[in-house]
């Protein structure tokens, strides 16, 4: 399975109100189901193989290859500290943009599952930590966790 740049939807619908309502895609983590930004997504990719890197930290899992290049691929359930979920069966690298500007780089979030993509608006969302948890918002039965995906490159 794989969602490439030409395939994602826009990221953000204008509303009548002249409101905006922003794109993700919801992936689950260990417990826990995280709404990405659609903009920051590069693709996704079934579970890449990862090669340990020796002294990393417990988020980081190692190195993959992409697209011919070195990418760092984390664990997002270990990231956001998910308590860990059943064994999945399906798991995926979503490749992201982290970063902003000049300094947006390519990352890999190591997750269960790729779910769907929703519109969340953003008076919808509540809480947050000012990092990378943005905050919380409902879809259907669930409470997700957006994820302010640009945290990750601030030093």
């Amino acid at each position: 399975m794989a969602l490439d740049e030409s395939s994602v939807p826009e990221p953000a619908v204008e509303e009548g109100d002249g409101s905006r309502i922003a794109s993700h895609l919801l992936v689950r983590a260990g417990q826990r189901v995280c709404a990405l930004p659609i903009a920051a997504v590069r693709r996704i990719v079934r579970a890449l193989t990862v090669h340990p890197l020796p002294g990393a930290s417990e988020e980081l899992l190692g190195l993959s290859e992409f697209a011919g290049e070195p990418l760092p691929v984390v664990s997002l359930a270990r990231l956001i500290q998910a308590p860990a979920g059943a064994n999945p069966v399906h798991p995926v690298t979503v490749v992201v943009w982290v970063g902003e500007g000049a300094q947006r780089e390519p990352l890999g979030l190591a997750a269960d599952a790729a779910l769907d993509v929703v519109a969340l608006p953003p008076g919808g969302i509540v809480g947050g930590d000012g990092g990378l948890i943005r905050g919380e918002a409902p879809v259907g039965d669930e409470v997700v966790r957006v994820l302010d995906l640009t945290a990750l490159g601030r030093p």
